[in-house]
């Protein structure tokens, strides 16, 4: 589930990475799309294909910028878990060592700690 998680938090940056990349194209291409309108404001029909364009461009702009939101806050809930998972498997693995502590001789602990060690692998 570590591993998993892990994986799950690697795929959520690079989806991040990828949005923030087309947050970049979009935003070039609305700058774009501004520069034609307004060089061809002389033009009707153009320019009203044009603006479409331009809408076009802030809709999917608005969108990326609301899924760049989502992954970013699904990224902050897995790192989130992941802490927690990390605490919680930390917890577990002192209170393996207690028990071990607690139990037989000091030959036996060494031995202990590898089989747990090698059950957790």
């Amino acid at each position: 589930e570590y591993m998993d998680s892990n994986k799950y938090i690697e795929h959520l940056v690079t989806q991040l990475e990828e949005q923030r990349w087309n947050l970049w194209r979009e935003k070039l291409s609305v700058a774009r799309l501004q520069r034609e309108v307004a060089q061809s404001k002389s033009e009707g029909a153009m320019r009203e294909k044009l603006i479409h364009e331009l809408e076009e461009e802030r809709h999917l702009r608005l969108e990326s910028e609301k899924r760049l939101r989502e992954v970013t806050l699904e990224s902050e809930r897995s790192r989130a878990q992941m802490r927690g998972l990390q605490e919680q498997f930390s917890r577990m693995e002192e209170t393996v060592r207690n028990l071990l502590q607690s139990q037989g001789s000091p030959g036996q602990h060494g031995e202990g700690t590898v089989n747990i060690m090698k059950v957790y692998q």
